[in-house]
């Protein structure tokens, strides 16, 4: 049930106070059923898997749900904040190049930002390899500074796949018509032309990566420039990260899903993200831009592709991948990430995964090199 702006009712004082009172009771009441399931082999979601990681998919789960459910989305802003100097902002790049499905009558390109790591670029940057990062959370959450992709960029850097990581800070969805796409995919061409541009870094330099929502992103802006690349005058990048990409958002019912009972995303974020980014969209689930599975495309930048066995997504993304490599000339490294759970890159940290994510930075890292 929602209000006419679109809300959920909980979203609202003050219930979403009763409400988010009543979730933390529900899950404290649980907590010594997931320790249990967590601790007792036969019982454990995946039997690989140690104590903290069978407890921390368990409780995430009903956490993010009751975030999910309120569906408030985070508000941006430009002040750089505790990154200071590494902040940066975006500006808008001239009118014309924002075609086709960039160009719409009621979202329009905006300033917006993005964090560098480990440190804002000096005249050394135009000759630097640099990751352009789309950070994950279903377009509704993340800002890309040092809290969320901090540990992202640490992947890259300390394997050498780049000199340099620059986080997009792409602009939320959310309820209410807020942000809806083309908004994040504007800002996501922004990025990249500023760095040609601006930074006069070559494209051969350059590698899109993203995870989850933003390697959807980054899967999107690909399509962008081969579809209007010549008509913008804007050149392909040396390759692109795919980790744990979200090709199909409208897939919410994972009944029957074998990953279903291993990996901590319920289908109540997937519905916030997919719905508040696609507002206004007809048949979203059939537009390219937004559900990448089913309509492979051309194009000469070699991937490298991220699922873990036991996320949710596992069998829609490498369905994906092999459309993608059934294209002729088409590059798609697919690496499966054994017993792992949906975007470690993200949460491999806080969820006990992160040995798991530094054997895909050692990939990602073998891939970027061999090219």
């Amino acid at each position: 049930m929602t209000a006419r702006n679109g809300h959920p009712l909980v979203s609202y004082q003050p219930l979403r106070l009763l409400f988010q009172l009543s979730y933390i009771v529900v899950v404290i009441v649980r907590l010594p059923y997931y320790a249990t399931i967590s601790l007792i082999p036969f019982l454990k979601a995946n039997r690989k898997w140690t104590a903290k990681q069978n407890f921390m998919t368990r409780i995430i789960y009903p956490l993010l749900d009751a975030v999910s459910r309120v569906g408030i989305t985070e508000t941006l802003t430009l002040d750089p904040g505790k990154e200071g100097k590494r902040f940066q902002t975006v500006p808008v790049s001239t009118s014309d190049v924002y075609k086709g499905p960039l160009a719409s009558k009621t979202v329009k390109p905006a300033k917006i930002g993005g964090t560098w790591y480990p440190d804002a670029p000096g005249a050394q940057v135009t000759t630097n390899s640099v990751v352009l990062y789309f950070h994950g959370g279903a377009f509704v959450q993340g800002d890309g500074r040092t809290e969320q992709c901090g540990p992202i960029a640490k992947y890259f850097l300390d394997k050498g796949t780049a000199d340099a990581v620059f986080c997009l800070q792409y602009r939320l969805s959310g309820h209410g018509g807020m942000n809806p796409f083309p908004a994040a995919l504007q800002d996501a061409l922004s990025s990249y032309l500023f760095l040609l541009q601006q930074l006069n870094i070559l494209p051969h330099h350059i590698i899109f990566a993203g995870d989850s929502s933003g390697a959807n992103l980054a899967v999107a802006l690909l399509r962008y420039l081969y579809e209007f690349g010549s008509a913008i005058k804007t050149p392909t990048p040396k390759c692109a990260v795919l980790l744990s990409p979200w090709v199909d958002p409208f897939y919410l019912d994972p009944t029957g899903n074998p990953q279903r009972s291993t990996d901590f995303v319920p289908g109540t974020y997937g519905t916030w993200g997919a719905y508040s980014y696609a507002d206004g969209c007809s048949e979203p689930w059939a537009n390219p831009y937004i559900t990448p599975l089913g309509h492979p495309f051309p194009t000469p930048v070699p991937m490298f592709v991220n699922a873990g066995t036991s996320e949710l997504f596992f069998e829609r993304i490498t369905r994906w991948a092999v459309e993608m490599r059934g294209i002729e000339g088409k590059v798609v490294e697919l690496h499966n990430e054994e017993d792992a759970i949906h975007d470690t890159y993200l949460i491999g940290q806080l969820m006990g995964f992160e040995e798991s994510a530094w054997g895909v930075a050692a990939k990602v890292a073998e891939f970027v090199q061999d090219l």
